[in-house]
C-alpha cells in the first residue's frame, strides 16, 4: 500500500497558467484580501450578468478534483490525476443557498462526507467539495449527493471535468471548511496480484456483456437523413465537437452528450433511435452511463434545430451532392383556437402548420382595431407578412383555397365598393368640368391582388383611415417584376407595413392628392424558392427577417390535394368570430397581457442562455423580430379564445406563441441565413480593420518624428497591443508614410491624416 498526502493547487485567476499549493493559511490569506473583498464587493452591486461573469473571472480559483502537478504547470482534462475530491454545483437555487444549507445540511458535514461548504460568487448557489468513496466515480458521487437533495442531477455538467476551476469568493461566503480532511487526506493505492487478476477478469466479463447488446456502427451507416448517412454526420459533429482520441472520466459525458442535444431534432427526439446510433462511438462508456446521459439530453429544453447542425449538414449536402433544396423540420404545432381548429380540419394534416401560417395575416384584417404595445413601449397592431415556399406542384395552391375560404363577406363588400368607384369614373369621363363631377367616394377596398399599382394601393389605404388591408398573390414572381417604382423600392413599403410606420406619397399633381398615412397592410405570398429569393433579396432592408416562412412540406402523395368547404354551420362559426375580431379595440383601449409579456420575456431569456452556451450572431438577431411576431401571435390567439383568463387556456396560449417564435426564427435562418452570416463577416472585418487603422494612426500621431523599433514596441505595450511590430512597421514603409534611417531606426515622412 503506498499512501501520499492529496496536494491541491490554486492559481491568481483563471487566466493563470502556472499553480501554487493550497494550504490552509493560503486559503486564510485569499478568502481575507481587500482585493477579493472588493471583486465581490462589486459583483454584489452589478445588476448585468454578462458583467458579473467577466468581474468574477479575476478571483483566485482552485482545483479541488485534480492534484496538483509537480511542476506546477496547470493541468487539462487530458493530464490530470484525481485528487480523491468530487465537486459539487448547485446554481441558481429556487431558495437562498445559506438558508438552504442551515435547514438542510448544516450538522451533517461529516455524514456527507462534505470538508468545503461556500456561496457561489454570484450569490445564487453553493459550491460544495466532498470526499470521493473509495471505489466510487465523480459521476456516481454527484448523483448520490444529488438525490439526497431530491435533485435527478446537479445543474452544471461541466463539474463532471477533473481540470474544473473552483472561484473563490471572500471568507463571509464560506459556510463551511474542514482543514484537517481538506489539507491532510491521504489517498491510498492498493498494489494487489490477486486484485488486478480479478479486476482484468471482470472488466472482460462486462465488456463481452457489453458487446452483446450495443448495436454496431453500421446501423449509422445504413439509414440516411436528407440523403446523407447518419455514420457521416455523427463523424462531423464529433470533430467539431473536438473529441481527442479516447475520451477521459471528466470529458466523455460532455461529448456524448452535446452529440445527442445536436442530433434529437433530426431523430424525432427519440430515444431509442439515438441509441442505436450513439451507442458504438462510446464503446468504453458503461452501458447504463450512455443510456443516462441520452435521457439527460433529451431531457433538456429544445429549440428545434441547431445551428450547428444546420452547419454540418449544409456543409455535408455541398460535399456529397445531395439536394440543395431547403427543407424545414418544424415541431409539432399545439392546440390553437376551435375556430381555427375547425378550418384546418378541412385541410391535409401534414400541411397543419403552413395553414396556420397562412392565416394570420387573414385574421389580422379582422382584428384591425385592435392595438397593443411591445416590450419597448412601441404601439403595435396584428400586422403578419407570410410567404408559403415551395417548389413548382407542391401544393401552394391551398393558400388561394384559404383565403377565398376566410375572406367571402369581405370579397362581397370589396366588390360593392369598386362598383361605386367605377360609377365615379363612369360620371367624371362623362362631366364637361369639374364643377358637374360628384364628390370622391373614396372606395373603402382591402383586398389587392398583384396587379395592383403602389399608387392606388396607397390611395385605398388612405381610404381606409387606419384599417388593415391585405395583399394576397399565388406566384411572388409577378410582384418582382415592379419592384422599384416611382414611389421607391417596394421593401420600404413592406417594411413600414410590418413596423406600421408612416408611409405614402408626395404628388404635385391636380388628379392625385398627397398621402403621408400609418402603413397597414398584411401580405400573404406564394412562390417557389427562386421567386421567393429573388423578391426578399436584400437582407439589409431587413424586410425578410418580417416575414414568417411557411415551407412546403416534402411530401409524395399520389392524386391531387381536395380542400373542403365550410358547410353552413361552420361558416356561421367564422362569420360569428371575424364580427367579434372587427369589433375588438373599437373603443380605443390597448390590449394589456402581463401574462403574455412574461412569456415573451421568458422566452427571450431562455435564447439568451442558449446563445451563451452555443454563441451564434445570426441566430440570435433573427430572435428579436421573431418574438415581435410571437406577441402578435399571443394576442391574436386571446382574442380567438373569447379572451380567457383561465390559467389551462393561457398556458395553451402560451405554447402556440414559443411555436410561432421559433418557426419565425428558424425560416428566415434556414431561407436567408448565409445572406446574414456573410453580411455580419463583412461588417466585423470592416470594424476590425477599422479599429486597426485607429490604433495605428494613433501610434503614429503619438510616435516622434525620429524614433526607434524599441519606443515603438514599448509605446504598443502601454496600448495593451501586441509588441511584435514587423508588420505596422512594414505597412508605414510600403505606404510610404517613414523610411529607414539605420538598423532599427526610422523617420517620418508625412503626417497620417486622420
Amino acid at each position: 500500500m503506498i499512501k501520499r498526502i492529496t496536494q491541491i493547487g490554486y492559481m491568481d485567476s483563471c487566466r493563470s497558467k502556472t499553480m501554487k499549493r493550497l494550504t490552509p493559511e493560503a486559503l486564510e490569506t485569499l478568502t481575507t484580501s481587500s482585493e477579493v473583498s472588493t471583486i465581490m464587493s462589486r459583483i454584489e452591486a452589478e445588476t448585468d450578468q454578462e458583467m458579473k461573469s467577466r468581474l468574477k473571472s479575476n478571483l483566485p480559483v482552485v482545483l479541488f478534483a485534480c492534484q496538483m502537478p509537480e511542476d506546477g504547470v496547470r493541468p487539462t482534462a487530458e493530464t490530470a490525476i484525481a485528487s480523491g475530491f468530487c465537486l459539487h454545483d448547485w446554481d441558481h437555487m429556487p431558495v437562498e443557498p445559506r438558508k438552504f444549507y442551515e435547514e438542510k445540511i448544516a450538522g451533517k458535514e461529516a455524514e456527507l462526507g462534505i470538508v468545503l461548504a461556500h456561496v457561489t460568487p454570484r450569490g445564487e448557489g453553493l459550491r460544495l467539495v466532498t470526499i470521493l468513496p473509495e471505489g466510487e466515480r465523480i459521476t456516481q458521487c454527484q448523483e448520490r449527493l444529488a438525490a439526497m437533495f431530491g435533485m435527478s442531477q446537479f445543474a452544471d455538467r461541466k463539474i463532471k471535468d477533473l481540470s474544473r476551476v473552483s472561484f473563490l469568493p471572500s471568507k463571509d461566503y464560506m459556510l463551511f471548511v474542514d482543514n484537517d480532511k481538506l489539507f491532510n487526506s491521504e489517498e491510498c493505492k492498493v498494489e494487489s496480484v490477486k486484485s488486478n487478476v480479478d479486476s482484468t477478469e471482470s472488466k472482460e466479463e462486462s465488456a463481452k456483456g457489453k458487446e452483446d447488446s450495443i448495436p454496431s456502427k453500421n446501423v449509422a451507416a445504413n439509414f440516411s437523413y436528407q440523403g446523407i448517412s447518419y455514420s457521416t454526420i455523427i463523424e462531423a459533429l464529433l470533430r467539431r465537437i473536438a473529441t481527442q482520441g479516447e475520451p477521459r472520466e471528466g470529458e466523455r459525458n460532455d461529448d456524448l452528450y452535446i452529440l445527442v442535444r445536436e442530433l434529437r431534432h433530426i431523430c424525432g427526439y427519440n430515444f431509442q433511435t439515438l441509441y442505436m446510433l450513439v451507442a458504438p462511438y462510446f464503446s468504453s462508456l458503461p452501458d447504463a452511463e450512455v443510456r443516462r446521459t441520452i435521457s439527460n439530453a433529451l431531457a433538456t429544453n429544445g429549440r428545434t434545430i441547431t445551428p450547428v447542425m444546420r452547419g454540418v449538414i449544409n456543409e455535408l449536402k455541398n460535399v456529397s451532392g445531395a439536394t440543395a433544396e431547403n427543407d424545414i423540420q418544424l415541431p409539432r404545432l399545439p392546440r390553437v383556437s376551435a375556430v381555427e381548429e375547425m378550418i384546418l380540419s378541412h385541410y391535409p394534416k401534414h400541411l397543419r402548420s403552413q395553414v396556420f401560417m397562412a392565416m394570420l395575416p387573414i385574421w389580422g384584417v379582422y382584428g384591425t382595431h385592435i392595438r397593443f404595445d411591445y416590450m419597448d413601449g412601441r404601439e403595435n397592431s396584428l400586422s403578419f407578412q407570410t410567404a408559403v415556399v415551395g417548389k413548382s406542384s407542391s401544393g401552394k395552391a391551398y393558400a388561394a383555397h384559404l383565403f377565398n375560404l376566410m375572406t367571402k363577406r369581405q370579397q362581397v363588400e370589396d366588390a360593392l365598393e369598386r362598383h361605386k368607384a367605377d360609377e365615379y369614373l363612369a360620371i367624371c369621363n362623362k362631366a364637361s368640368d369639374d364643377s358637374e363631377k360628384p364628390d370622391d367616394p373614396r372606395p373603402r377596398v382591402k383586398l389587392f391582388g398583384d396587379d395592383i399599382t403602389t399608387s392606388q394601393m396607397l390611395e385605398y389605404l388612405d381610404n381606409l383611415e387606419g384599417e388593415h388591408a391585405i395583399q394576397f398573390t399565388e406566384e411572388v414572381a409577378r410582384l418582382s417584376k415592379a419592384k422599384k417604382t416611382v414611389y421607391g423600392d417596394n421593401d420600404d413599403l413592406l417594411c413600414k407595413a410590418f413596423d406600421n410606420a408612416i408611409g405614402g406619397k408626395e404628388s404635385k399633381s391636380r388628379l392625385t392628392r398627397n398621402i403621408r398615412i400609418p402603413i397597414y397592410l398584411n401580405c400573404l405570398y406564394c412562390g417557389t424558392p427562386g421567386g421567393m429569393h429573388k423578391f426578399y433579396n436584400n437582407p439589409e432592408g431587413g424586410l425578410n427577417n418580417r416575414v414568417l416562412f411557411a415551407f412546403m412540406p416534402s411530401v409524395r402523395m399520389k392524386g391531387f390535394p381536395h380542400y373542403e368547404s365550410l358547410t353552413e354551420i361552420e361558416q356561421a362559426q367564422l362569420d360569428e368570430k371575424c364580427d367579434a375580431l372587427s369589433a375588438a379595440g373599437k373603443d380605443g383601449k390597448k390590449v394589456q397581457l402581463p401574462w403574455l409579456e412574461k412569456t415573451i420575456m421568458m422566452l427571450k431569456n431562455k435564447w439568451d442562455k442558449e446563445d451563451d452556451e452555443n454563441p451564434d450572431e445570426v441566430w440570435y438577431d433573427l430572435g428579436k423580430r421573431a418574438l415581435v411576431v410571437a406577441m402578435r401571435t399571443g394576442v391574436l390567439q386571446w382574442f380567438l379564445r373569447g379572451c380567457p383568463t383561465d390559467e389551462k387556456q393561457i398556458r395553451e396560449i402560451a405554447k402556440v406563441v414559443k411555436w410561432t417564435a421559433e418557426a419565425h426564427r428558424l425560416g428566415v435562418y434556414t431561407f436567408c441565413g448565409k445572406d446574414y452570416e456573410d453580411i455580419n463577416d463583412i461588417d466585423n472585418s470592416l470594424m476590425q480593420k477599422q479599429s486597426r487603422m485607429t490604433k495605428n494612426k494613433k501610434l503614429f500621431s503619438i510616435l516622434p518624428d525620429h524614433f526607434s523599433v524599441q519606443e515603438l514596441i514599448a509605446l504598443r505595450a502601454q496600448n495593451g497591443d501586441s509588441t511584435n511590430v514587423k508588420m505596422v512597421i512594414s505597412r508605414w514603409v510600403a505606404e510610404g508614410l517613414i523610411r529607414k534611417v539605420s538598423e532599427g531606426c526610422y523617420e517620418k515622412v508625412m503626417q497620417l491624416v486622420a
